[in-house]
């Protein structure tokens, strides 16, 4: 039976509507519309039954938006300095918050000298830190500090908010008073909030380490002394001495049955509540708690069997049948557990699968008849019947124990492509006239969202079965023995990083040497060698943040906004792996060097572009064939080089299109030519002008007011370069190009591929740092097909899903209009202009690129007189209207 008609966009029905099921969806008594106007419907990606799952996992981050500044005495001087020269701060002021905030630093720092072991043993048997002993005072003291420190901020944001408010009276009380920057005020705020997450990671993972170490005991690994504590009090609640130490009679059994019967109703109670009501329950404390009390249990009889209790001052091993009954019990709990996490699966997948069936559905009966001769028709609902099968077959091998990851996701992939076929067959059938045309309308526009209801089907699928409460990975394992420092782990999750993007390798421990590599606008950037003689390059964050207020991805709304650029390298990388070109960005990852936060990346092999174009040597044995030796090669050899090079540089430009990446000059991207193999490889560094939330397409901008107001003074400067005594009329022509326009309030947007006068580019340039403007107009037919698999589904939503948490709002959505504007680029591309490469031959061989443009640039002056132009306007225009970084950079040279 089809449920009420609704909205036949599948985008505006609620995924509450997926997970409850048709019948608890339908209304009561008569028909009523299934969305009432009271209950606005809800977008699928804000409710989701993953996200409800992954709540059962104690270590889901937070996501973290604001300032990500160390906060040490020096920090906090430079920052607000300011407000003592402008006399809204005292000086005495500034060092009391100077002292506190090293006050903070150094006890966070001091929480390195622990391991994760040792944190978990600073519980009491009362399950809470125990201030006497060493462990416990480091994180009560670290917790302190930093609560301390947020407190001052507080106070002096809300002195700065009252002079604000009052600003006219201060400056009477005092001439010196210059006002409050409204920009410190924000920092004032940022720090605040850091100050009271770092609390809070503090405190949370040393209670991690705490149940980790109970989990690991649980499973019979490393049942540390530190963690015995704990044990023993959850055995004294279970098991009364006195009942032990009868030695297993009669009664001892029942007394032990009975109070282990007692201490596991109330959890049964609750699973069953659970699997009643799972919407109710999933992600609730309790629920979690109810996780960690049974494993502490299994922990405490795992412990009881190997060592007994203590009675009577000695002791004493337990009976057999008494242990037996024990476990028997715990047994119980942890498979009702797990039934009902299963059941709670089951009935959610169910729910989602009924449901579809029948949004993607009208009256058998109406289908049968109306179908019968409709070829269109038919084949339509013959898809939707494949698409049905294929959710069925996934939901099932979710539910199979036995299914590995491998094959969940071919099922996942078949799921796409049946979600194609469908969303092909509804756009082209016929409904049918009469009655039933509005029904069978309505169906088909829910049809063509097939996608969006399968990759929810495996968003569910990948969160329900991939998570667990305790985090056993390598990190947790590192932190747990001491390779992995605390300070790293908590300044990375104070702003919404995850553990798997801190390295143990890149801990100071670890670190023999460093070198300065050299400094730009983007901070001192340092080498560091490992003790296994690997190097790894460092940037500090807020010296990398401050680099980007010059550069498009960080400049004024988004810097202000903290945006990580530790994030915005690591989203790079994610791109990189969703096309099939993960070699081609350097590994990164947070961390903190002598007590700075930043990012760590791979030092590439090869050498800079800049240095391979100019035929630059290098000693050094990474640094891959000169220039020389390439010349010695036959000619056959430095053609198929030539072709290999054109191929991956392509590559690289057709990823900086997609990542928006404002700053790949060819410092910014290394070549390595092996010498005995002569394979050729590309390596993306210094990623951080990725993901501008300005860069909207291709060759697209959309500016904030900001960025309006200097675009228009930059353009009035080139006005005034092309005819200095009609600046205005020029300036107003230029502002009138087909490339340049204005959305609603005002700010400007440009297209550059629309641009009628191309010394506009110059403009761009100068507005956003932008090294290159060109579409490329080749692709190969790898990276071809790789863009399309991001068209829909689930390797789309993969992708998107990697970056989402990782960027502001407006440069995700940047990066989202960015994608699909590049793939329809691509899609509308001459089939002549796609690279094939057949039988194992490079079809690159056959190609070449336009050379880079030297020349000077011709403009028209206001009286219809043409000038040229030269200098860095013309460099500007010629470089980034180059289709090729393969030209323009020079690299062609080398094989003319």
């Amino acid at each position: 039976m089809p449920l009420p008609r609704i909205d036949s966009n599948i985008a505006n029905v609620s995924m509450d509507y997926f997970l409850r099921g048709v019948d608890a969806a339908k209304p009561q008594g008569a028909q009523a519309p299934l969305l009432p106007e009271d209950n606005p419907p809800v977008a699928p990606e804000e409710h989701s039954a993953g996200k409800l799952v992954t709540q059962l996992d104690v270590l889901l981050m937070k996501a973290a938006t604001t300032s990500t500044k160390s906060l040490d005495g020096r920090t906090v001087r430079q920052t607000f300095q300011k407000l003592v020269d402008d006399g809204a701060l005292e000086r005495n002021s500034l060092k009391l918050l100077a002292k506190t905030a090293d006050a903070a630093a150094k006890s966070l720092k001091a929480l390195d000298k622990f391991t994760g072991r040792e944190l978990a043993g600073a519980f009491g048997a009362d399950g809470r830190l125990d201030g006497t002993s060493k462990a416990g005072k480091a994180v009560a003291a670290a917790i302190k500090a930093q609560q301390d420190l947020s407190d001052l901020f507080a106070q002096l944001g809300k002195s700065l908010h009252a002079m604000s408010r009052h600003e006219d009276q201060m400056r009477a009380a005092n001439p010196q008073f210059r006002g409050v920057d409204a920009a410190l005020l924000n920092e004032v705020d940022d720090m605040r909030q850091l100050c009271d997450r770092r609390a809070t990671e503090i405190n949370h993972l040393a209670c991690q380490m705490k149940d980790f170490a109970v989990h690991l005991a649980a499973n019979g690994e490393n049942a540390d002394p530190n963690v015995r504590t704990i044990l023993k009090t959850k055995v004294a609640e279970l098991l009364p001495r006195q009942a032990l130490a009868m030695h297993g009679t009669a009664d001892a059994l029942a007394t032990v049955s009975e109070q282990v019967t007692g201490r596991l109703r109330p959890l049964a109670e609750k699973i069953d509540a659970f699997r009643r009501n799972p919407s109710a329950t999933i992600g609730s404390q309790e629920f979690e708690a109810l996780q960690g009390d049974i494993a502490a249990m299994k922990a405490a009889v795992a412990d009881v069997r190997k060592h007994g209790i203590e009675v009577a001052g000695g002791r004493m091993m337990v009976a057999a049948d008494v242990l037996e009954a024990l476990e028997t019990e715990v047994g119980k709990a942890e498979d009702l557990f797990r039934t009902a996490r299963t059941e709670v699966a089951r009935t959610v997948l169910g729910n989602y699968l009924e449901t579809t069936q029948s949004l993607f559905s009208v009256d058998e009966h109406i289908e049968f008849q109306h179908s019968n001769g409709n070829e269109k028709l038919q084949l339509a609902l013959e898809r939707r019947n494949e698409f049905f099968e294929s959710m069925a077959a996934l939901a099932t091998a979710a539910l199979d124990p036995g299914k590995t990851q491998e094959e969940l996701q071919t099922l996942a992939s078949d799921l796409s492509r049946k979600a194609s076929r469908l969303v092909s067959a509804a756009k082209k059938a016929t409904p049918p006239t009469g009655q039933a045309a509005a029904d069978f309308n309505g169906m088909f526009g829910r049809l063509e969202g097939a996608h969006s209801v399968a990759v929810g089907l495996v968003g569910i699928v990948s969160k329900m079965f991939g998570n667990d409460r305790f985090f056993t990975g390598a990190e947790a394992m590192s932190l747990f023995n001491g390779t992995l420092s605390v300070s790293s782990v908590v300044e990375a999750r104070a702003r919404g990083l995850r553990d798997s993007d801190v390295n143990p390798a890149n801990e100071d421990a670890n670190i023999v040497a460093e070198r300065k590599l050299g400094a730009g606008v983007a901070g001192t950037v340092l080498e560091l060698t490992r003790t296994d003689g690997t190097s790894v390059v460092f940037k500090g964050e807020t010296e990398s943040r401050t680099g980007l207020a010059t550069i498009a991805a960080g400049s004024r709304e988004t810097y202000a906004s903290g945006q990580q650029t530790v994030n915005l390298n690591i989203s790079t990388k994610k791109a990189a792996v969703a096309l099939g070109m993960g070699d081609m960005i350097v590994d990164y990852s947070a961390g903190t060097h002598k007590g700075v936060f930043g990012f760590f990346m791979e030092k590439a092999k090869g050498m800079t572009a800049h240095s391979f174009a100019k035929g630059k040597s290098s000693s050094s044995p990474d640094a891959g064939m000169s220039l020389k030796q390439i010349k010695n090669l036959s000619p056959g050899q430095r053609l198929q080089l030539k072709a290999d090079l054109m191929r991956e540089m392509n590559r690289l430009q057709w990823l900086d299109l997609v990542t928006g990446q404002a700053d790949r000059h060819w410092e910014n991207y290394f070549i390595h030519v092996d010498p005995e193999t002569r394979k050729v490889s590309i390596k993306g560094i210094d990623n951080d002008a990725g993901y501008s939330q300005f860069r909207t397409g291709a060759t697209k901008f959309s500016f904030d007011s900001g960025h309006t107001e200097l675009f228009k003074f930059q353009l009035k400067k080139l006005a005034r370069e092309i005819d200095s005594r009609n600046v205005d009329a020029v300036y107003d022509r230029l502002l009138s190009d087909p490339g340049i326009g204005t959305d609603a309030k005002g700010r400007i947007t440009v297209d550059a591929s629309r641009l009628g006068d191309k010394s506009i580019v110059h403009v761009l340039a100068r507005v956003t740092g932008v090294q290159t403007l060109a579409i490329p107009d080749k692709i190969d037919r790898e990276t071809y097909n790789a863009f399309l698999a991001l068209k829909a589904g689930p390797q789309r939503e993969a992708y998107l899903n990697s970056i989402r948490p990782r960027l502001s709002k407006a440069s995700y959505d940047a990066a989202v209009s960015r994608l699909d504007n590049v793939i329809a680029h691509i899609e509308n591309m001459p089939a002549d202009r796609i690279i094939e490469n057949q039988n194992g031959r490079n079809g690159w061989l056959d190609a070449d690129e336009t050379p880079l443009g030297t020349g000077k640039i011709t403009v028209q002056k206001n009286d219809g007189r043409e000038k040229r132009l030269g200098g860095e306007i013309a460099k500007d225009v010629n470089e980034l209207l180059c289709p090729s970084i393969f030209a323009r950079d020079g690299i062609d040279k080398l094989f003319a």
